[in-house]
């Protein structure tokens, strides 16, 4: 019974981003429409009306909340509940690191040995 509550509850959170989203949308074209505007007037203002800037603000609240509810339920972060799920063979495994034929001989050789000797 909870799964379909969560569910439910998940699509009522995607439609409040959506229509966040679309006053998110709104916000940018007023503003763009504002500043053609005022740049056809010859008007030099370089900020904006209170009510675009309380819009897209308006709008970015209502997003983090309909994200952050949408999210459902969180997993366990701890060591144990994630070495549960990986063998020892997968965790130290890692083929693509083992590099045999490498360029590092090309880049320093090899030189031989110079014995020091003392006088």
């Amino acid at each position: 019974m909870s799964s379909s509550n969560d569910s439910g509850a998940k699509l009522i959170s995607k439609g409040i981003a959506v229509v966040a989203f679309l006053f998110m949308l709104h916000s940018g074209y007023s503003a763009r429409e504002y500043l053609l505007y005022s740049k056809s007037i010859g008007r030099q203002d370089p900020s904006l009306p209170i009510d675009i800037v309380l819009e897209c603000l308006g709008a970015l609240a209502v997003m983090t909340i309909a994200v952050v509810l949408g999210v459902g339920e969180l997993r366990p972060i701890s060591y144990e509940a994630e070495m549960k799920r990986y063998s020892v063979d997968g965790i130290y495994s890692r083929p693509s690191f083992q590099v045999f034929n490498h360029r590092g001989r090309f880049l320093h050789p090899l030189k031989p040995a110079v014995a020091i000797t003392e006088k």
